[in-house]
């Protein structure tokens, strides 16, 4: 956890591109500071003088001189809170589009063991809370702090030794200032942690509302949101309580300095020693002091919740990049030779178990490979390090003889097109979905992928067609639509390299002849690595690569591993164990 100091010079490095505004903030701040200092100066000569009889011609002066100071008190004011709040605002949206750089370049190991929930809370809520420590709680140091210091400068020249009696409550203000604070921030840190459980249980519920539906657990979702939504009640409440307990305590310590300047200033009118209306300036100015100083204490809470908020962000910001381009990575040409997989290995960040371990086999261009083995043998893993998704922890990855370490990223997933099981479609429409990656791509060719991923049929009926929005994951479409319209996405890519998580299981007959129809043509003259769930779809495989528990324990093509036994064997009698046809699969056996 790195100290209040480091996290908030950290957030004020933000503040550097803007110190221009920065600087005329700061001197706005000065002008309003000034003329407050200065409407607390002009009551002595306002008391003594001009009400006193001694000199009539202020009473005509001192109120033009109020109405001047005022307009020039509300320009300043204006001017800092207009510049310090397009500070804040650009502050955030730096902080956060950093943020979600800093995301969306991470490997997919980093992802593996994260909520989806608690990282959109970092970027929403927590993102909320470092707004009010860089601008409202900035502007507030800033203009409080200048404040003070001409007051305190008033109050010095009038009469140095009322000040001192003044100020001996001070050093009682910086105590609970501090210890309120603390408890601030720790509130403020259970509170973000509620708010993370609370995002990620709404994220999955509405994901996942037709299991809940379908399972009969409203009430049981119901319970487990009321429960995080009382965890964040409880430490909402604690933040209430500070800040609530906060402003009496301040009240009451300013009430002993008022009360001292009082007393003792009374009685020095009352000997002669002083005039009514230098006491009156006076205590004017001890009472404005005060108000800066107790809003201090208010500006120290909301810095303490945006330290909370910052910390938790910076923990994602400096999280290390596992997938980089290196300084001196070229560029890789069009794939043309082969892909080696040479003596892999791969263990994910915080486990220290092998997930794949020696693995070699080599890809040869244009044929198909597909990848069989039991749940959690580790197909995926090793199909997710040719795009580099994750790096291997040993070997190396080769595509034309290049570790692809060594080559830009952007390069490297430009050869490569991939169709996996979970369909990602976003929340536009079915041109842009398909058109996806590209910025300028003429119609008549989006049109022309979809004929060949039978999807233009579909799409035409709908009521927009092309500009129909699909909705969140595709809401609108069946899944056997949302895959056509994957596998379009990947046609109008035309990348050489193919990676298929065959995804026809779960359709329907009519869609599973519609989609496999579309994944022949997309695998025609390609590259392929196929994650084979169905044995059925693979039996034409070049090369079938049998995995288990991480290791390569079988490889060559159908008949050849049949004839062998093994695991191979063993899967495809699971699958067609009555001995029927090879179009009679067990549907209860996932590979």
């Amino acid at each position: 956890m790195e100290g209040s100091t480091e996290l908030y010079r950290r957030l004020l490095a933000f503040l550097f591109p803007y110190k221009g505004r920065l600087t005329l903030a700061t001197l706005c701040m000065v002008v309003l500071a000034a003329c407050t200092a200065a409407m607390a100066w002009m009551l002595k000569p306002v008391l003594d003088e001009a009400l006193g009889g001694q000199n009539r011609d202020l009473i005509y002066l001192i109120p033009l001189l109020i109405i001047g100071l005022y307009v020039l008190k509300g320009g300043a004011y204006f001017g800092q809170a207009y510049l310090m709040g397009y500070i804040g605002q650009r502050v955030i949206y730096d902080i956060r589009n950093l943020l979600y750089e800093r995301l969306t370049a991470q490997s997919l190991a980093f992802f593996s063991h994260r909520k989806t929930g608690e990282l959109l809370a970092r970027l929403s809520y927590d993102v909320t809370l470092v707004q009010s420590a860089v601008s409202t709680a900035v502007t507030a140091l800033m203009r409080d702090a200048i404040s003070i210091i001409f007051l305190l400068a008033v109050v010095f020249i009038q009469d140095w030794l009322l000040a001192l009696i003044a100020m001996l409550v001070f050093p009682a203000v910086i105590y609970p200032i501090a210890r309120f604070g603390r408890k601030m921030r720790r509130a403020t840190l259970d509170g973000q942690a509620s708010m993370g459980d609370l995002t990620s249980l709404l994220e999955e519920t509405v994901g996942g509302i037709r299991v809940v539906k379908a399972f009969g657990m409203e009430e049981y979702e119901r319970s487990r949101f009321r429960k995080f939504t009382g965890d964040f009640l409880a430490h909402q409440l604690k933040v209430f309580r500070v800040h609530a307990l906060s402003f009496p305590i301040m009240e009451l310590l300013a009430g002993f300095g008022i009360a001292g300047v009082l007393f003792y200033g009374g009685m020095r009118v009352a000997s002669g020693e002083t005039t009514a209306g230098t006491l009156v300036s006076f205590l004017a100015a001890v009472i404005m002091l005060y108000e800066p100083v107790k809003r201090l204490s208010r500006a120290n809470n909301e810095i303490q919740q945006g330290l909370a908020a910052a910390e938790r962000i910076f923990e994602v910001v400096d999280e290390p990049i596992q997938v980089y381009d290196l300084d001196d990575a070229k560029e890789l040409a069009s794939f043309s030779d082969a892909i080696v997989f040479d003596d892999v290995s791969l263990i994910y960040p915080g486990t220290e178990k092998s997930v794949l371990e020696r693995i070699s086999f080599t890809v040869r261009a244009g044929q198909v490979v597909a990848l069989v083995g039991r749940s959690g043998a580790g197909k995926s893993s090793l199909a997710n390090l040719v795009p580099r998704f994750i790096d291997v922890t040993e070997g190396s990855v080769l595509i034309d003889g290049h570790d692809i370490r060594n080559v830009t990223q952007a390069s490297l997933r430009n050869q490569i097109a991939l169709v996996t099981q979970e369909i990602i479609l976003f929340n536009d429409t079915i041109l842009n979905n398909i058109a996806y990656g590209h910025e300028d791509i003429d119609f008549q060719r989006v049109e022309e992928v979809a004929r060949a991923a039978n999807a233009h049929e579909f799409i035409s009926q709908l009521p927009d067609g092309y500009n129909t929005l699909v909705g969140e994951r595709g809401a609108i479409l069946s899944g056997g639509q949302r895959q056509r319209l994957s596998l379009a996405r990947a046609l109008l890519k035309d990348s050489p390299i193919l990676i298929l998580d065959e995804a026809t299981s779960a359709l329907d007959t009519e869609s599973e002849r519609l989609v496999q129809q579309a994944i022949d043509l997309l695998m025609k003259n390609r590259t392929v690595i196929v994650i084979a769930h169905r044995l059925s779809t693979i039996r034409d495989a070049d090369c079938i690569v049998v995995l288990d528990q991480g290791r390569v324990v079988q490889s060559g093509r159908h008949d050849e591993l049949l004839e062998q036994g093994g695991i191979y064997a063993e899967l495809h009698q699971m699958q067609f164990q009555n001995g029927s046809s090879e179009t009679a699969e067990n549907p209860a056996v996932v590979i």
